[in-house]
Parts: C-alpha cells; sequence; structure tokens
C-alpha cells in the first residue's frame, strides 16, 4: 500500500511543477513585454516619420519642378537681365534642396557670367564645388577660371585650373594645358607657362599644333627667369 500512495504524490506534484514553470515564464514575459512594445512603437514611428519625410519630399520637388518650368523661359532668351536673376534666386531661396534649385544655382553662375559680374559669377561657381562628382568639379573649375581671367586675375585663373588639369585626361586635358600656358604667359610666369608647352609636346599632339607649340616653349624659354 506505501508504494501507491508515493506514486499518487508524484502524480500530484507534477502538475504543480509545470504549474510553477508556466508561472514564471509568465513573470519574464511581463518583465521584458514593456520593452518590446516600447521597440515595437519605436519601430512604428520611424517608419511613419519617413513615409511622411517622403512624401513630403516628392511633393516639394513637384512644386519646385513647376516654378523652375515658369523661371527657364525668363533665362533662355539671348539678353541676361536682372529680371531673371531675380527669379533664380527667389526660387533657390523657395525651394533649398530640391533638384530644380540646384540647376537653378548653376543657372545663375552662367547668368552672372553673362552679365559681367565676374566678381559675384566666381562665388556662385565657388558654392557650386561639392568634391562628389570629379567630371562636374573640373567643367565648374574650368568656369570659374574664366571669372579671374575676366577680372584679370590670371595667376588666380591658372591656380584654380591646375588641380582640375591633372586629374582629367585625353583631349580635354591637353585643352586645359593649352589654357593654363596661356594664362602663366599673360601673369608674366613664362618659365611655368613652358613646363605646360612642354607637356604638350611630350603628349602626342596635333601636328597641326606642333610648330605653334613648339614657338610657345622656345618663347617662354628664353625669357628671363625671375
Amino acid at each position: 500500500m506505501a508504494k501507491v500512495v508515493i506514486r499518487r504524490r508524484r502524480g500530484l506534484e507534477e502538475p504543480e511543477e509545470v504549474l510553477n514553470l508556466v508561472q514564471r515564464w509568465l513573470a519574464q514575459l511581463k518583465t521584458y513585454w514593456k520593452w518590446l512594445l516600447g521597440g515595437l512603437v519605436a519601430v512604428v514611428v520611424v517608419l511613419g516619420a519617413w513615409g511622411l519625410t517622403s512624401h513630403l519630399k516628392a511633393r516639394q520637388e513637384g512644386k519646385a519642378a513647376a516654378a523652375w518650368a515658369q523661371v527657364r523661359s525668363k533665362v533662355t532668351d539671348s539678353e541676361a537681365n536682372a529680371e531673371a536673376l531675380k527669379a533664380l534666386e527667389a526660387l533657390i531661396k523657395d525651394y533649398p534642396g530640391t533638384k530644380a534649385a540646384q540647376e537653378a544655382e548653376t543657372v545663375r553662375a552662367h547668368l552672372l557670367y553673362r552679365m559681367k559680374n565676374y566678381a559675384e559669377a566666381a562665388k556662385a561657381y565657388g558654392s557650386l564645388l561639392k568634391g562628389r562628382d570629379p567630371g562636374w568639379d573640373t567643367l565648374i573649375t574650368e568656369s570659374l577660371s574664366y571669372c579671374y581671367e575676366a577680372m584679370g586675375d590670371y595667376k588666380k585663373a591658372a591656380e584654380v585650373l591646375k588641380p582640375a588639369a591633372e586629374t582629367t585626361s585625353g583631349a580635354f586635358k591637353s585643352e586645359l594645358y593649352q589654357r593654363l600656358g596661356l594664362l602663366l604667359e599673360q601673369a608674366g610666369e613664362r618659365q611655368e607657362a613652358a613646363t605646360y608647352w612642354r607637356k604638350l609636346l611630350d603628349q602626342p599632339p596635333n601636328p597641326a599644333l606642333i610648330p605653334y607649340l613648339k614657338e610657345k616653349l622656345a618663347t617662354a624659354e628664353a625669357a628671363p627667369k625671375k
């Protein structure tokens, strides 16, 4: 009979052990529930904010594109004018960071140059140098050098152009070397100009340009050293 009693006690104790295990698990779940709920709320908030931001950005881009379509007609005329410049500046101010505003900033720099406001054009071109696209920066740098050339600062124009000439390649590199040689000549830096005439001759130049380049090199080398 003793064995029967022992078996009944074990049978009664096993459900209690299971119950205790469930209770402990529920207690742990309650402990972490607030953290799980908080994390879920945070994810929902982030996704909602991202969706709202994307929607507002797309809406802003749409408005900027519509405004740019109206402004573009004012700057396509052959004659640059203050009204077109004012319209560009208003668009840039009203829609900062949009693609339309970025395009308007570039056109504004070109327009200032056409209006012969070279100092402001130089500032405008300088602000367009972002360091993200080497090809784009080279074109903007060349435009910047034209501003300094127009102001009569040939040495500054050459200094601005040098890095672009070294980082580009092909026919455009030769074009920039030739421009550097001419700028340095105008700046009175004939010995430095000679280095670029020499570089052009060291490359496979256009046969028609060889006599011209040799003459430039000879003249530059014959100039008195500073």
